[in-house]
């Protein structure tokens, strides 16, 4: 006889397939209250793991994929968090903030070019500009790209005009690459924020330097001798190697450029060779020179170059200063002193003079008394919105073991750089000799976050280590 297939075996397959597939999406929405729990309480890996189950189990919701890279991402585990971002883009779940977050990602894990085109891409979607645009500039700058960085800061600034830092970064970037076009950002960027103007004072003044002069390598060396005293490194490098390409001749061009290779990282030394074939009658090439040696562990070599340098520009107190700091790398620290304090003889009205002496005298624990401290007094007088000076009388008050004055230079140097390690570190050196010992601890843990793979940060380390285990 002919079997059928009537209503009562759709009802049993019916009846089998509920009690096959209902767990799954009951089991999913249990994960997902869970997942929720965690997330809300910071249990970011628990969470984590939720999110991959309830997302497994309920495939109808994509966007869970999204919220455990959300949850990757609070735990700091990027490459993790890219991937189930990643999940999420190729289902079409990955929501703008999401998007937001690739970008950074990538960005962090050193990949500029994609982060900006998923940011690019969520700015065609109607992605907000004025939040998108800035990141798209840094990650040009990253790439070395400082043409497209620059106009990415101008289509920023037609949104948002009144950002002081962006008008800032913009001159930056154009002191580098166009100084002609600079001043202008800069001026505005000191109007917009008053506290920018003493750095743009600097900067306005090193450019029209530069620009009085006809020669556009000349130009180029200015600025980027201003940029690298700012600590832009990066940017100075590209001026100076501008300048080498505008005047292949240029020995102190070729100096600057290996100047610049050191500082970020690289060896710089075939620049300075460079450098001393064609200008060594150059007191800068000769001091440039003398700072790489230095840097190599050879001091002595190195003070051979700096006396060839102050024979050369024997006014300029920037080699005494030098030489100092080569015959201190010796052990000789008497001579290092009158190295120092000739520098302050010739040029009495700089700051960075006492600054030098003072931080030699406490450095070495030298006549504090009677040329540490009162060098510092005067560096106050002569700097007194820089957290250095008192960073550095607080130091030299301590080492008279007066420790309530110590204090007080330290409190003031901490307020004028908040996020300074050294400052915070001394002052928390101040407490623990004063007794209080939740004060140091609090200051400590801030030293070591402001610098945490530095000196400060290092030696706040291990005085809580040794006092706060």
């Amino acid at each position: 006889m002919k079997k059928t297939f009537g209503a009562t075996h759709i009802l049993i397959l019916v009846s089998l397939l509920t009690l096959i597939l209902v767990p799954r999406p009951i089991a999913g929405t249990l994960e997902l209250r869970s997942a929720g729990r965690f997330y809300a309480t910071g249990e970011y890996p628990q969470a984590a793991a939720a999110y991959i189950s309830a997302a497994e189990r309920i495939p109808w919701m994509p966007s869970l994929w999204e919220k455990a890279g959300n949850a990757f991402l609070n735990e700091k585990d990027y490459s993790t968090a890219e991937y189930y971002y990643r999940l999420a883009f190729e289902r079409n779940a990955l929501s703008s903030n999401g998007l937001m977050n690739w970008g950074d990602i990538a960005f962090g894990l050193g990949d500029a070019r994609k982060a900006i085109n998923l940011w690019d891409g969520l700015i065609a979607g109607g992605g907000d500009p004025s939040v998108l645009l800035p990141r798209i500039a840094q990650a040009y700058q990253a790439l070395e790209d400082y043409p497209d960085g620059i106009q990415t800061w101008q289509k920023y600034l037609l949104v948002q005009p009144g950002d002081a830092a962006a008008h800032y970064r913009l001159g930056l970037l154009q002191a580098a690459t166009v100084p002609g076009e600079a001043l202008p950002e800069l001026m505005q960027a000191a109007r917009l924020d008053p506290g920018l103007d003493p750095t743009v004072q600097g900067l306005r003044t090193a450019l029209n330097t530069a620009l009085v002069s006809g020669e556009r390598a000349s130009q180029f060396v200015v600025a980027g001798r201003a940029l690298g005293e700012l600590g832009e490194w990066t940017l100075a490098d590209e001026a100076f190697r501008t300048a080498t390409t505008e005047r292949a001749e240029d020995g102190e061009a070729w100096a600057w450029l290996g100047e610049a290779e050191q500082q970020l990282g690289r060896d710089g030394g075939a620049e300075i060779e460079r450098a001393l074939a064609l200008d060594p009658g150059s007191a800068m090439v000769q001091g440039l020179d003398g700072l790489y040696l230095q840097r190599q562990g050879q001091p002595q070599t190195a003070m051979a170059a700096f006396q060839e340098a102050a024979r050369l520009a024997p006014d300029d107190p920037g080699w005494q200063i030098a030489l100092g700091s080569a015959t201190e790398q010796t052990g000789d620290l008497v001579t290092a002193y009158e190295y120092y304090f000739r520098a302050v003889e010739l040029a009495p009205g700089e700051a960075a003079t006492w600054r030098a002496l003072v931080a030699f005298s406490v450095g070495n624990d030298v006549d504090v008394d009677t040329t540490g401290l009162p060098a510092a007094r005067k560096l106050i007088e002569m700097a007194p919105n820089d957290w250095h000076s008192f960073d550095l009388a607080g130091q030299a008050e301590f080492l008279q073991e007066d420790y309530a004055a110590a204090m007080v230079y330290l409190k003031k140097a901490v307020q004028l750089g908040p996020t300074q390690a050294a400052p915070a570190l001394h002052l928390a050196m101040v407490y623990m000799q004063s007794g209080d010992q939740a004060s140091a601890h609090s200051y400590l843990i801030l030293a070591q976050a402001f610098d945490p793979i530095g000196p400060s940060g290092w030696q706040a380390g291990r005085l809580l280590e040794q006092y706060f285990p």
